[in-house]
């Protein structure tokens, strides 16, 4: 259970991060872990997820970049 704990604490972390990223703003898979506490392969599996959903978009350095959500954009013009 203590596990579990630490991974939702770990991912919240990370929740907060993400969210006050602006458009254009990186982040690494590594300094995410060092940011959440949660492992390298944890962070880089949220960061393609992200990426997929198309809230992120992959570096060729091993970074990801906040994109500019397009239907937000609409919504508030």
């Amino acid at each position: 259970m203590r596990r579990a704990v630490n991974t939702d604490a770990g991912l919240d972390k990370l929740q907060e991060f993400l969210l006050a990223m602006s458009p254009g703003d990186e982040v690494s898979v590594a300094r995410a872990a060092e940011l959440s506490g949660l492992d390298p392969k944890r962070c880089d599996e949220v960061l393609s997820a992200l990426m997929r959903a198309g809230v992120m978009m992959r570096l060729q350095h091993d970074a990801y970049v906040r994109c500019r959500l397009q239907a937000f954009e609409q919504r508030t013009a």
